[in-house]
């Protein structure tokens, strides 16, 4: 992985992700599509170190982004570790279609209401990346 991930503490948080985390952001597909979901956030998150290959842009990126997207109670750690994944992708130039500002406007609020430490890793990451 690049000097950012490994400079930026906020970006740890990727490597902590449960088994449980990871299968609750595969269901976040079809049914049909979570184990070959689940299986490619595995090694994103582990031997990938949270950057994206080309070839990852529907398994698993189809499942970050939509859990990039909204907060669902109880299930923070998994949308900010999305937010952290979707960052890191734009950082490094993949071809995913998101706005960086864009998107930290509408969700501004929602990354308020977040446990104070999960908010300050996001926080700390689009300040990291966007400057």
């Amino acid at each position: 992985m690049d000097g950012v991930t490994h400079a930026l503490p906020a970006f740890a948080l990727i490597g902590t992700a449960s088994h449980a985390e990871l299968d609750w952001i595969a269901a976040l597909g079809q049914a049909d599509e979570q184990a070959r979901h689940r299986a490619a956030l595995q090694h994103v998150v582990g031997a990938q170190r949270g950057l994206l290959q080309d070839d990852q842009l529907w398994y698993p990126y189809e499942v970050i982004e939509r859990g990039a997207a909204r907060c669902e109670p109880g299930h923070e750690r998994e949308f900010v570790m999305c937010t952290l994944l979707v960052l890191l992708a734009v950082h490094a130039g993949q071809r995913v279609g998101v706005d960086l500002a864009l998107q930290f406007d509408d969700l501004a609020a929602t990354y308020e209401t977040l446990p104070p430490v999960l908010r300050d890793t996001v926080l700390d990451a689009y300040q990291s990346l966007t400057g």
